[in-house]
């Protein structure tokens, strides 16, 4: 069942991916919002610079992790954890800014008008991920988080046509999955690996 949900949800996602920025741009010129196009393009160019930097503080709690997990010292997961969910509240945080500064320049009813919108804000707020993700593409923890985050973020927009209630749910739970359990489940993960790798070396 859960593995029919993930294909179901990996059709529409990969569209957005792939032409979900470029089909709310050209509508965006169509309705001349051109003070958002530029954002956007501006952020295309220096969201991911920003964002490294951003990341540095949890270079040296990762270094820390390893340090402990080779030690086998049950810090190692303490710190992995924190490093994990530093990375998911940029992750989180991204998706945010890019929603509210993409809605502040909407300003009619939710309906269709709303959509190129959204659409947009698509790429402003995972554009940046998928590029540190294309970086490493053997990665399981970066491919797992930003599919997460792709999911939730596709499941928020859709929620906004429907309820509210539906929206204030869909926020709760991205934020326990994303802040919570999945940064537990990569150390699950990492922990799992890193006994294979002992089974393979003996």
């Amino acid at each position: 069942m859960f593995n029919r949900i993930i294909e179901i949800l990996s059709l529409p996602i990969m569209l957005l991916n792939m032409v979900g920025g470029i089909a709310g741009g050209i509508w965006l010129a169509i309705l001349s919002e051109w003070g958002l196009i530029g954002i956007g393009i501006l952020l295309l160019f220096i969201s991911h610079w920003i964002l490294s930097i951003l990341m540095i503080p949890s270079l040296p709690i990762a270094g820390i992790a390893v340090h402990f997990y080779e030690k086998k010292n049950f810090l190692g997961h303490v710190f992995g954890f924190i490093s994990q969910l530093y990375t998911n509240i940029l992750i989180v945080a991204t998706c945010v800014f890019a929603f509210f500064v993409c809605s502040s320049f909407y300003t009619g009813d939710i309906g269709v008008g709303y959509i190129p919108y959204l659409l947009w804000s698509w790429g402003m707020a995972l554009g940046p991920w998928q590029f540190f993700a294309s970086k490493e593409p053997d990665n399981e923890f970066s491919a797992i988080t930003l599919f997460s985050a792709s999911v939730f973020y596709f499941l928020f927009l859709i929620s906004i046509f429907i309820s509210p209630l539906l929206v204030l749910t869909i926020i709760i739970i991205f934020g326990v999955v994303q802040l919570i359990a999945l940064p537990i489940f990569n150390m699950y993960l990492a922990n799992q690996m890193q006994k294979e790798g002992r089974r393979h070396v003996i």
